[in-house]
This record gives C-alpha cells, structure tokens and sequence, in this order.
C-alpha cells in the first residue's frame, strides 16, 4: 500500500468515525435484523465501497475511475442476494449488470483512455474557450462557417476545431451551410444514453482502429498536443538516424 493512502487512511480511521460507524451498524442490525451472511456482507460491501472510494480521492481519478467502488458494491450486493435470498432472481441480476458495467467501464477507461486527467495544453484550454463562443453564438441563431469566421475573434482553424468537437458531442448540427443548436429531442437523449451504455466496448474498438498498440503507454494518456510532439520527436530522431547512415555510406564510398 502506498505511502500516501496510508496516510490518508490514518486520517479517515479516527477514534469518532470509528464509533459513529459501529452506531450506524448497530442501528442497522437492530432495524432491519438481518442474518449473519446478510450483515456480513454489508460490511464487506461497505468496506469496499469506502476503501476504493478514500483511494479515488488520494489519487485524484476520473469519475468514470470513481465510480468503480459502486460496481463493486453493487456486484458484491447482487451476489449475496442471489446466494442467500430465496426471493426472484431478477433484482440481484440487475445489481450485478450495473456493477459488472460500472468496473468494465472504470477499467476500459484506465486502459485507453489513463486513470488521471491530464492537465490541459495552453492551446486546448484556448479551443475549449473558442466551442463555448460558437456555441453561445449558434444558440442565438444559425450561422454560417463564413459568418463564425468574421463574428468571432479567433483563427479559422480554432473555430474548424470547435465545430467539430461540438458535433462530435451532439451540441450543434448542420442544416445546408448553417450551424445550430441540436433540438434536444427525446431520441438524441436516447441515443447519447446507448452510447452511454455502449462506451466500454466502444472505447475497446476505437483503440483497435487507431492501432494503439503502436503507441508507448505514456503517449496512450497524453493529450491530442502532447502526441503530436511525441511523434514530431520520433520524426526528427529517423531523420537523424538517416543522415548518420548516409554519412557513414558517404565515408565508405570516399575510403573505397
């Protein structure tokens, strides 16, 4: 266990949390007056749940990362109701469903996409302002590309970019040459929610497209400006190893 969870679990692990928690427990035990196997396994569930939930915040994770310490508690709650409730079946697949997509999705998110945020690039902190002017802009009323171009006080090619990251999000859509607003009709609602839905797998196929095994594990959590500087430095590092072998070719054929 690292140094820094220790630390931050000392702190959590104090005299009163402590005894507040064992009143809590007690008053469950008493209220709900479960069996042995069912109040075990919400002490299980809930130790999980807190170890993964105080070891997010010392790490400082994504929120899909986050949201891990509830699959687990939903996958070890479903469970026990499956192994010790006689009831339907149907409620403990449903808690295992949730949980089983939750951890699929906080480990598809640490494998492509990195376990931390990365802090922002100077220029992406600026196309992140620029996608707020156009969608502020087209929220009034459509424009034209021409018409953000001469409206807005950024370069062309900021305002290409927050165009298409607002249509890659849904935000705006195109209707002949004009920008504006989607309608947020229950259909788009529906669809953001499947894809939702689908992100572990789709994140599992678009790794597979890009070829990410092609790219070292540091460029795999880097920004789109970062990756852009990796593969100029490799670039420039072939480049160097050609001329090196074209110079030791040109000594041969002087020495031959």
């Amino acid at each position: 266990m690292a140094e820094t969870l220790r630390e931050a679990l000392r702190e959590r692990l104090e005299f009163w949390a402590a005894l507040q928690w064992a009143g809590v427990l007690a008053l469950l035990w008493y209220l709900l007056d479960p069996s042995p196997a069912q109040f075990a396994t919400t002490l299980v569930s809930m130790a999980v749940f807190g170890l993964t939930e105080l070891a997010t915040d010392v790490y400082d994770v994504r929120q899909s990362v986050r949201n891990v310490g509830l699959g687990l508690y939903a996958l070890v709650g479903g469970t026990a109701m499956a192994l010790f409730d006689d009831g339907s079946l149907w409620l403990p697949a449903v808690f295992v469903l949730v949980g089983v997509w939750f951890v699929a999705d906080a480990v598809q998110t640490v494998r492509h996409v990195g376990a931390t945020e990365q802090e922002p690039t100077g220029r992406e902190v600026y196309h992140d302002y620029v996608a707020r002017q156009v969608h502020e802009a087209v929220a009034e009323r459509a424009h034209t590309r021409r018409e953000l171009y001469e409206a807005l006080e950024a370069d062309d090619e900021a305002v290409d970019a927050a165009i298409e990251r607002l249509e890659s999000r849904d935000a705006v859509s195109r209707e002949g040459s004009s920008i504006r607003v989607t309608d947020a009709d229950d259909g788009g609602r529906l669809g953001r929610l499947a894809a939702r839905i689908a992100r572990p797998l789709t994140l599992e196929l678009e790794s597979g497209e890009r070829g990410d095994g092609e790219w070292s594990t540091a460029e795999k959590g880097s920004s789109d400006g970062e990756r852009e500087a990796v593969r100029a430095e490799h670039e420039r590092q072939s480049d160097g190893e050609r001329e090196h072998q074209q110079g030791h070719q040109r000594e041969r054929e002087t020495t031959d």
